[in-house]
């Protein structure tokens, strides 16, 4: 007999739900039965474009929902501490999308709810979910190109007003740090850039130092960019990695999502793979490259939609739903991830190197402002 599907209710409406739901609407072994916004017209919109049942208001009331197995929790990062934990108590298996908390200290709590509660808890960090990024990690684990020493991250900002379309509301809490935990560019996005600079090298970052340009936009509101911020990794070989963002907003970036263009290279001890797309298509070019004893290979083929890597994060929390096993990416490699981005943020602020043990020592660390 087949098992009853996933049934899934959505906590938040914004912009990124238009790629969040697609894993779930298209798997066989889900759907999304249920939403909630603070913005009932949104909801119901949702509710109607996803063939959704039911519709609430107030967060309490999705999670009370006996129809709901699980949530994805999709609202502003101050928040998410709250329903995560809200959502856990319920009952229900929870998909936090990242950055998971603003501190580490919330993440403790978080945490300990999920223990209490038996369900799954999951992050969503769509980047390692990316084709072009997971089949560079088949490569480097095969030793495509010997021991990888070094990752270099490049994420050059777009123009405003190109790509994406998103409301005021969104980019107020965004560009206010308190709200989204440090800031939108070093925070936010950079969530996904410090996961890649752990993904690549099978060693803990043990050392950070960063330079962050911060801009007031008004009372509440800053952008955070250009920055450059470079990392030790621990044991030997010595390894390090470094992340650059430049603020090029007077240029174009196709692309239908995030005006971003985004880049990864690691290079090893015979060889270097290029990934040369993410949200943006800046050049017409592939996707993957690899290099190694004097000959070039390009991977043309692989699915460089950045919408593709959503589908996949929502596809595999459903079959690991169905399978009794644990989600990626687990609370323990997000706790790493997190505290990389809180060492960067306190190296920018106070101008020195600062070890990630001096982070994960101090879970109350903030990155904002």
């Amino acid at each position: 007999m087949p098992k009853p599907p996933i049934r899934m209710g959505f906590l938040g409406c914004g912009r990124i739900a238009d790629l969040q739901c697609l894993g779930y609407l298209e798997h066989p072994d889900a759907e999304i039965v249920a939403v909630c916004d603070l913005d009932e017209a949104a909801a119901r919109r949702r509710a109607e474009a996803w063939g959704a049942r039911r519709v609430h208001v107030d967060p309490e009331k999705l999670f009370a929902d006996p129809e709901v197995d699980a949530v994805e929790i999709l609202t502003p990062h101050h928040l998410h501490e709250a329903h995560a934990v809200a959502a856990l108590q319920a009952g229900k298996h929870v998909s936090l999308q990242k950055p998971p908390t603003r501190t580490l200290a919330e993440l403790d709590r978080v945490e300990a709810a999920a223990a209490r509660s038996g369900r799954v808890l999951r992050v969503v960090e769509n980047f390692m979910h990316y084709e072009p990024h997971r089949k560079a990690l088949e490569l480097i684990e095969a030793g495509a190109i010997g021991t990888p020493l070094s990752v270099r991250v490049k994420t050059a900002a777009g123009r405003f007003g190109d790509g994406w379309e998103v409301t005021p509301e969104t980019q107020a809490w965004r560009l206010d740090p308190a709200r989204c935990g440090g800031g939108a560019t070093t925070f936010d996005h950079g969530y996904h850039c410090f996961q890649m600079g752990r993904l690549f090298v099978p060693a803990p970052v043990e050392r950070v130092h960063a330079f962050v340009h911060w801009t007031r936009l008004g009372d509440d509101a800053w952008i955070d960019g250009p920055a450059l911020v470079s990392w030790r990794y621990a044991g030997d070989p010595p390894r390090h990695g470094s992340w650059e963002v430049i603020a090029s907003t007077g240029m174009r970036v196709p692309s239908k999502y995030y005006v971003s263009d985004d880049r990864v290279e690691v290079r090893g001890s015979e060889g270097i793979v290029w990934v040369n797309r993410c949200t943006g298509r800046l050049l017409e070019e592939p996707s993957l490259v690899v290099y190694r004893e004097g000959e070039t290979r390009a991977f043309h083929d692989l699915a460089t939609d950045w919408a593709d890597s959503f589908r996949a994060a929502g596809r595999e929390l459903v079959d690991a739903l169905a399978e009794g096993r644990p989600a990626s990416q687990t609370l323990a490699d997000a706790r790493q991830t997190l505290a990389f981005a809180l060492a960067a943020a306190r190296s920018a602020a106070e101008g020195r190197e600062v070890a990630i043990d001096e982070i994960l020592a101090d879970p109350d660390a903030s990155a904002a402002r």
